[in-house]
């Protein structure tokens, strides 16, 4: 039988055949999916109703820092720490009283969380993009690596070595490795308008801690380690009665020291001209209200704790700049310190009585008396010093008693080169002065190119530079771990803006 032909068709097979297709029956929609969604809006109001208000905050605390935790880990898998710094900026005068545990002898702080992340995030960086360091900056570097070392070995000599060592690696080291990963890994020309706005607005908060606390007169956000003041009562307390012209309290903000406090206006005010600067004009009106806002804020909060040598770095700095202007200009910078001097002596007149500690030549004799006390100590330990952050223990012994016109020296030698060459001898003090030089050559050779940006990078530098040492010859704050961070954080910012022009980069490239 031929296999070729076909099978006969039946009656039911033409019948399927010339019958049309009947349409589908259209499916009954299933009410279950919502059913579910109205019982979980009728559970979720049942909770907000049942649930207290404290645990919702709890909830929702906790998915913010869920999301914070996921975003700094994908930044650090993309080895991208760029958000992570200008988070810092804007949150990190918080950080010693919201973000520290426990608070008493805190063992995780947000500067140490912050400095760890960034050398992780390194890890995963694309090196093909690193910016390479200048030769003289490298040497800067080198230095500073040899005054820790010797600073390092001058901890055990202290009465408490785990406080020196603290010291040692948040107020020298954690400033250094931030500036390194600055210098190499931050691409600050993408974020000027943004490093901008969050230090305006940094400098605004800060400061209204400031206000807040005179106008309340009591420190507002307290720390373990911190202490307020006020001018007028040379107790250093606060008096428990008197009115508010009585005294004046001298803020130290979200800060432990009122110290750190001014000297945060003071950079952040240089730092937020620079900014402006460096973004020629392209700021859009809001921004430039902000600008104002901003360095009004900075500027009152470097002069609300009455540091005479606040005053004098300001004067110092306006002098400075009147070399640079001619004109209008000079004469705006000469009315600018007509207008500081009115306002120091309205101030004198309309409360006196804060102002009796502030003028008193008994301080200016102390002062002598401790510099002769800091001399001595050196003659003492002359190589390797008294140990780290040991200064005040070592001149308890009365054989380091040093009087001026009837005044005892205060044992705290208020001098940042005073008290690195006690604490850690020449051995540390010639690496730490060698290191703050090649750090201003390293300024001063980006200065003389002669381009737009590297003349007022290097005023913005040296104005800021001549401000910490002017205060650093009456205060300690190379001791500031808080104000160290700052300060060595804009520092390498302005060089990294320098380094990255496009002339230097060139210029660079065809060095031998």
């Amino acid at each position: 039988m031929d296999n070729n032909i076909a099978a006969p068709r039946t009656r039911n097979s033409i019948m399927t055949s010339v019958t049309p297709a009947l349409p589908m029956a259209t499916p009954m929609p299933n009410p279950r999916p919502r059913t579910l969604v109205l019982w979980g809006i009728v559970a979720i109001e049942v909770l907000a109703l049942c649930l207290p208000a404290k645990w919702w905050g709890i909830a929702g605390l906790s998915l913010l820092v869920l999301a914070v935790l996921f975003g700094v880990l994908l930044s650090v898998l993309r080895g991208r720490g760029e958000v992570l710094v200008l988070a810092w900026v804007l949150i990190f005068p918080l950080g010693y009283y919201f973000l520290s545990f426990p608070r008493e002898h805190s063992l995780i702080t947000l500067d140490r969380v912050f400095v760890a992340v960034l050398l992780v995030t390194t890890c995963f960086a694309d090196h093909a993009r690193v910016t390479p360091i200048p030769d003289t900056m490298r040497k800067s570097a080198v230095w500073w690596a040899v005054f820790l070392l010797f600073a390092v070995i001058a901890v055990p000599r202290a009465k408490t070595p785990l406080n020196s060592l603290r010291l040692w690696l948040e107020a020298f080291v954690f400033p250094a490795l931030l500036a390194w990963y600055v210098l190499r890994y931050f691409e600050i020309r993408k974020h000027l308008s943004t490093l901008h706005i969050l230090t305006c607005v940094m400098t605004l908060y800060v400061a209204a801690i400031g206000v807040g606390e005179i106008v309340t007169q009591q420190d507002l956000l307290p720390l373990p380690d911190g202490d307020i003041y006020v001018a007028g009562d040379t107790r250093g307390q606060l008096p428990t009665s008197g009115g508010f012209t009585d005294f004046l309290v001298r803020p130290n903000g979200p800060f432990s020291t009122n110290n750190t406090f001014a000297m945060n206006g003071l950079v952040s005010l240089f730092f937020l001209l620079f900014l402006k600067q460096a973004l020629r004009g392209q700021m859009p009106a809001w921004q430039s209200v902000l600008h104002r806002i901003g360095t009004s804020a900075a500027l009152a909060e470097t002069v609300m704790p009455f540091f005479r040598s606040v005053l004098v770095s300001l004067v110092v700095v306006l002098m400075v700049d009147m070399l640079y202007q001619h004109g209008r200009r000079r004469a705006m910078r000469a009315a600018a310190i007509l207008g500081l001097a009115s306002v120091f002596l309205l101030l004198r007149v309309t409360i006196p009585e804060a102002f009796e500690d502030r003028t008193d030549p008994a301080n200016i004799y102390g002062r002598v008396a401790q510099q002769r006390q800091t001399i001595a100590m050196f003659f003492d330990h002359p190589l390797n010093g008294v140990g780290l952050n040991n200064f005040n223990e070592a001149a308890q012994n009365s054989k380091y008693t040093a009087v001026y016109k009837d005044l005892e020296s205060v044992d705290y030698p208020h001098n940042n080169l005073g008290a690195i060459l006690v604490e850690t001898g020449l051995l540390g003090f010639v690496p730490f002065v060698v290191s703050q030089g090649l750090i201003f050559m390293a300024f001063w050779k980006l200065s003389r190119e002669n381009s737009a940006d590297s003349k007022f990078a290097w005023k913005a530098f040296l104005f800021i530079f001549l401000c910490y040492w002017i205060n650093g010859m009456s205060l300690t704050i190379a001791y500031f771990e808080d104000l160290n961070l700052w300060y060595m954080l804009v520092l390498s910012l302005v060089y990294k803006y320098s380094i990255s022009a496009p002339k230097y980069q060139v210029f660079r490239t065809q060095e031998p």
